[in-house]
C-alpha cells in the first residue's frame, strides 16, 4: 500500500475539523443570546456550548463553544465578530480533528 491511499484531501480534513471558541465576557443576561446569534443567523447550531460564571464575584462568564459545521475562514470571521461585541473581553480560537470513521 502506498501512503497516497491513506492521505486525506483538504476537504476531508476540513470536514473533520471542529473549531473551539473560548470566550470571556461580562456576565450579562443578553451575552449568550448575542453570541448564539452568530450561529442562528446562518441556520447552524454549535455542537457543544458550556458557560460558567467566574467564582470571584460572578462578574464574568467563561463560555466554551465547539462547532464542526464551519470552516476556518468562517471561524476566523465569527471570532472577530465576537471580539467586537460589547462586554466581550477575550476570544481564543483553536481547531481540533475528529477521529475519521473508516
Amino acid at each position: 500500500m502506498s501512503l497516497h491511499n491513506h492521505s486525506h484531501t483538504q476537504s476531508e480534513q476540513q470536514s473533520n475539523a471542529v473549531h473551539c471558541f473560548s470566550v470571556r465576557a461580562v456576565a450579562d443576561p443578553g451575552m449568550m443570546p448575542r453570541l448564539m446569534e452568530l450561529w442562528a443567523k446562518r441556520g447552524l447550531l454549535p455542537d457543544r456550548w458550556h458557560g460558567v460564571r467566574d467564582e470571584v464575584g460572578g462578574t464574568y462568564v467563561d463560555i466554551d463553544i465547539e462547532s464542526g459545521e464551519i470552516d476556518h475562514a468562517l471561524a476566523t470571521q465569527m471570532a472577530a465578530a465576537m471580539r467586537a461585541m460589547f462586554g466581550v473581553s477575550q476570544v481564543l480560537v483553536s481547531e481540533k480533528r475528529r477521529a475519521a470513521c473508516t
